[in-house]
């Protein structure tokens, strides 16, 4: 059924529901027409009904924004990651939406983004009603602005896109120190860790992804998404190629690596390939037990009966870790960043570290040293090896 929306300058907007967008909410199409007599108007709406109903109806410069994402996911979704599915469809719904859903997009002026943007700095946290972070508004403003270059490139329905230019204000938000741990408590959860590890099968395989994170500046996905595959026993190495993740509105997702440069080939200490091996032989052990309804899924991170873990798994544990032993509460991902702070702290330079970890703000670096920092690899590995034995030292 069509319902009608009386503008100015004797137009009529045709409103048509039908069918639901990704979050459940009901869909709805929009066409202007020039108001002449009601008996042309209902025609018209007839006709745009038609088309509805039968899928003929084109998005235009009167679509909204909304009507905009749901074209832009259906036919650009397939070339996309499906974390950045996940990531675009929570950052439309939190950010997006509840201020633009309903707007023409050719109604829309850089006035307009400028006083969403300033809200967002100022109260755009759906939870708190404070700021959010610069990253997410940064985010935000990416997607808009791909939807627009959306519309012009491909739809060829506008001919400007507001978003350019867009300056993000200062962030309103305290700095956030980045919680490492200092040596006395590193040392401290490390030998715990060993201790734990020894208890049962599933505190083993955690207790291996935090090592992998600490000793290696994995991200949590990346460790999540390793298989046996990946790890070569005779060189040493690991190569970081895929990621395991959970993204909200979207579930488990099995993906490509965040970034071209995070696909990587990086050394690994002997102690960390030994603990590898451990719950290698032990997963053995598990297949002959159950046998045929052992389920190999290939991950290192795999349950008693061989299926994946999930990638939110091993951070549950490790809070309830830290909780258990009345340790200072972290996150998995500042483990990673406390590999960065280590390596430093050692002496090696940042780029030397970026490599490892993956970044991608050092590609081209990577690509004309690449003979040095695989050298630099290499002595990063033995360094770290040295390290561990004089921390086992201290526990």
């Amino acid at each position: 059924m069509a319902h009608f929306r009386y503008l100015d300058n004797n137009k009529v907007q045709i409103i048509v529901t039908h069918g639901r967008k990704f979050d459940g909410t009901p869909c709805r199409y929009y066409k202007t027409v020039n108001y002449s007599t009601k008996k042309q108007l209902e025609a018209d709406a007839a006709i745009f009904l038609a088309d509805v109903l039968q899928g003929r109806a084109s998005v235009g410069s009167g679509s909204t924004i909304d009507i905009i994402f749901k074209d832009f996911m259906s036919n650009r979704g397939g070339d996309l990651k499906q974390s950045t599915l996940g990531r675009y469809k929570t950052l439309y719904t939190n950010q997006i939406a509840p201020y633009f859903a309903t707007k023409q997009i050719n109604k829309l002026n850089k006035v307009d983004i400028r006083n969403w943007v300033k809200y967002l700095n100022e109260k755009g946290n759906l939870k708190t009603h404070g700021p959010l972070s610069q990253k997410t508004i940064r985010h935000a403003l990416s997607l808009l602005s791909t939807l627009y270059n959306y519309a012009i490139y491909d739809l060829d329905i506008m001919e400007k896109n507001p978003c350019e230019k867009i300056r993000i204000p200062k962030t309103t938000l305290p700095r956030k120190k980045k919680d490492l741990y200092d040596e006395k408590e590193l040392v401290e959860m490390i030998d715990l860790l060993l201790q734990v590890s020894k208890q049962d099968y599933t505190s083993k395989v955690h207790s291996t992804m935090i090592f992998l994170v600490l000793f290696t500046g994995l991200r949590t996905g990346e460790a999540m998404g390793l298989t046996w595959n990946h790890i070569d026993y005779d060189s040493g190495t690991i190569k970081i190629e895929a990621e395991r993740v959970y993204v909200p509105m979207q579930g488990v997702v099995n993906d490509t690596t965040k970034t071209l440069t995070s696909n990587r080939t990086i050394t690994i200490p002997p102690f960390l390939l030994s603990m590898l091996n451990s719950l290698r032989s032990e997963q053995e052990e598990n297949r002959k037990i159950l046998q045929d309804e052992y389920e190999d899924s290939g991950y290192v991170a795999s349950t008693v009966s061989g299926t994946a873990y999930h990638p939110r798994s091993t951070y549950k544990w490790f809070k309830n870790f830290l909780r258990r032993h009345n340790l200072r509460d972290v996150s998995i991902h500042d483990l990673r960043h406390t590999h960065a702070a280590m390596l430093s702290g050692l002496g090696f330079k940042i780029l030397d570290v970026s490599k490892r970890m993956g970044h991608s703000n050092t590609r081209v670096t990577q690509e004309v040293y690449e003979y040095l920092f695989r050298d630099l690899d290499n002595s990063i590995s033995d360094t770290l090896e040295n390290y561990f034995e004089e921390i086992q030292k201290c526990c």
